[in-house]
């Protein structure tokens, strides 16, 4: 008996006909770290954000046989103190179906590449106990440190 051949998986940025299967993925994801209430964002909010001269967003899909199995995405500001930009890592996530085949790492190097050519670093958290994705992460080159992240958001 013959294996069946490796789908192939094509990295490519987030476009505007992405906006259902990116956030069938966020839901997968908040899902999975217990967070799906704080996932207020819309497919067609995603449009608006994301797509355009002026989108606030940007990130890469991962598609295999034209159904999305991963994503980055992340947003870019200024680092004062380096006075350099900065690009910050939203989410990186891939289906667990689809994982252990190199799908993570080559979104990350995809926005390492788009962060290197701006002249940018990357920057994003990781819970502390998610020990699996902290070792990934510094296979890829990544410092680690423990330090506290806050958060502030007006009152709805």
């Amino acid at each position: 008996m013959s294996e069946a051949p490796e789908r192939a998986v094509i990295i490519r940025p987030v476009e505007r006909s992405d906006m259902q299967g990116l956030h069938q993925l966020m839901c997968s994801l908040a899902d999975n770290e217990s967070q799906r209430e704080h996932l207020t964002v819309t497919p067609d909010r995603l449009a608006q954000t994301g797509v355009g001269e002026n989108r606030q967003w940007r990130g890469f899909v991962a598609e295999a046989d034209g159904v999305l199995v991963g994503y980055a995405t992340y947003t870019q500001d200024f680092h004062i103190w380096s006075g350099s930009p900065r690009f910050s890592l939203d989410d990186i996530y891939v289906r667990p179906e689809n994982r252990s085949g190199g799908l993570g790492e080559k979104l990350m190097r995809r926005v390492f590449d788009e962060a290197q050519e701006a002249g940018a670093y990357v920057s994003w958290t990781v819970l502390p106990d998610n020990e699996r994705a902290i070792a990934f992460y510094q296979r890829l080159g990544a410092s680690y440190a423990t330090i506290g992240k806050c958060g502030w958001r007006p009152e709805k």
